[in-house]
């Protein structure tokens, strides 16, 4: 790379500050893994209207709430009063700040009527306010004025090195591809590059945010989702990369002694003797079940056995709002007990999505939130397939494992058991239906409901046909749901026998049918 010595203004040193400041960027400085670095040169690259402008700004005025000072200057095309018209519409905008801590002119006084652009007189006026932070926003502008690309870049250069030395940060934005490889040359001056993206997706447009480069730090890698509203800029980690170890050696005893002995029951007996004593903790389930079972009245009795037990839980759903659960509730006993739970403090938080162009991202983040923040224990997702159809529309079907992997992990990273509602491709079936998908797979538990057809009746068939760590009764149980209990599943004494056991030897049958064939060992083969 090549190096240009800093022009001679008489810059007195100082000491260097403390090594970060925050953004004031939801959850960016995750992303930067720490946040800028103090007195760093950062450029801003993306297309027209990706948030470039907006989320300088937004920094810029986070530091000015901070007591910093701050001087923003515009691209030549750009009035202030333009600028500051469009920031109006924004929360983080303080226009009691402007003119005072924050200071707004146009890039035009600062450029000599004849001869090359320098820095030397915004350098002059950052040292004449002190200055802490520094936006310029439109460099294409001084580009296109400078059509010597070493010029444009020696002016970049020599701007984020004076600028470092009085402790400022810049915040640089340029209109441009941030992966366009003629800006490479020019952009090694910069100590952290981040990129928006505005994309086209069919009839939708994503945004994202990558950080390209942070000198000396281990940034979150891929693309992040990014949103922008009347609070600002808002970005979400990418999920598979807030996985804080992803290679582990050997087991943790730690971990295993603070995982609670007692299982995750539902207070049904048969369903919990079914299940060995319960769900294990720390675990994945996947309650996967024909329409109309009453999967979501299983998930709630769940829920509040964890409430009862003094473990606060999160329902995610993608369907019912908390409203609706609440009616869905009335005719059963516990319907004032979900009420209850469901009040401030009572230990159940609803999260509501509407399904509609999702960023599983966004949808992560505020679920990760949320548990923290409700110190949940137990967390509901109904329905797991909306936030899978979000993955493959926003990023493809590829992602879909990864992604369920690691959310899996970070719930057992903070305790959290999970009971993950999914359906089936048919309704009402003819016989047992146990067909895997990548959630399936990954998850360590499996609870069945389903509606089965046998001799002309319907019935409800509730079984657990798979526990990865803990022994479990395989058999199926009818149930029912019933006032006031909800779901009850039956005894065997209760149970059709005689029907249950035509259906397991069916179930028996389809599952050889599907194992692969086993291959014989070389001795095997040499005796026939």
């Amino acid at each position: 790379m090549d190096s240009f010595p800093p022009d001679a203004t008489s810059v007195p040193m100082v000491p260097p500050p403390s090594p970060f400041e925050p953004t004031g960027i939801p959850h960016l400085d995750l992303v930067l893994d720490g946040g800028l670095p103090k007195g760093a040169l950062t450029v801003i690259l993306g297309p027209p209207g990706s948030g470039k402008t907006t989320l300088a700004s937004q920094i810029a005025f986070a530091a000015a709430q901070r007591g910093e000072k701050v001087l923003f200057l515009t691209a030549l095309s750009e009035p202030t009063t333009k600028l500051l018209d469009h920031l109006r519409s924004y929360s983080f905008f303080a226009p009691n700040l402007v003119g005072r801590t924050v200071q707004v002119f146009s890039l035009q006084q600062f450029f000599p009527p004849e001869g090359p652009i320098t820095g030397k007189a915004i350098v002059a006026e950052v040292h004449r306010m002190k200055a802490s932070v520094v936006v310029l926003d439109g460099f294409q502008g001084l580009r296109g004025e400078e059509t010597d690309f070493v010029a444009a870049r020696r002016l970049l250069y020599d701007l984020g090195t004076q600028l470092s030395m009085l402790g400022t940060t810049s915040l640089v934005t340029a209109e441009a591809d941030p992966r366009d490889t003629t800006l490479f040359p020019e952009m090694t001056t910069a100590d952290v590059l981040i990129g928006l993206y505005n994309t086209l997706l069919g009839v939708r447009t994503h945004r994202a945010l990558e950080v390209l480069k942070v000198r000396g730090k281990a940034a979150l890698p891929g693309l992040h989702g990014l949103a922008l509203n009347e609070t600002g800029v808002h970005v979400f980690p990418r999920l598979e990369t807030r996985l804080r170890h992803p290679f582990k050696v050997g087991w943790n005893k730690k971990t295993l002694s603070a995982t609670p002995a007692k299982r995750a029951t539902f207070e049904l007996p048969e369903l919990d003797t079914l299940l060995g004593g319960g769900l294990t903790r720390r675990t994945g389930t996947v309650l996967i079940g024909s329409p109309g079972t009453g999967k979501t009245l299983l998930a709630l009795q769940f829920l509040l056995a964890g409430v009862a037990e003094g473990e606060p839980g999160v329902f995610l759903g993608f369907r019912e709002t908390a409203d609706q659960l609440v009616q869905k509730s009335e005719d059963f006993a516990w319907s004032q007990q979900l009420q209850h739970a469901l009040s401030a403090r009572g230990g159940l938080t609803v999260h509501h999505w509407d399904s509609v162009e999702l960023d599983p991202d966004h949808v992560a983040t505020e679920t990760l939130a949320a548990l923290e923040q409700t110190g949940a224990r137990r967390l509901v997702i109904d329905s797991i397939a909306e936030w899978e159809r979000a993955i493959q529309r926003s990023s493809g079907a590829e992602r879909v494992p990864d992604y369920l992997a690691a959310f899996l992990s970070l719930l057992r990273e903070r305790g959290v058991t999970l009971l993950a509602i999914k359906e089936p491709t048919q309704g009402v079936i003819t016989q047992p239906d146990f067909s895997v998908n990548e959630l399936t797979v990954l998850a360590e538990n499996v609870v069945s409901m389903q509606h089965l057809i046998y001799q002309g009746k319907l019935h409800r068939i509730l079984s657990v046909p798979k526990m990865r760590f803990s022994a479990h009764d395989e058999t199926l149980r009818d149930f029912l749901i019933a006032t006031p209990e909800g779901v009850r599943v039956l005894t065997p004494n209760e149970s059709e026998r005689d029907i249950l056991i035509k259906l397991a030897e069916q179930q028996a049958a389809i599952q050889r049918r599907e194992s692969p064939p086993q291959r014989s060992s070389p001795s095997e083969q040499e005796r026939h």
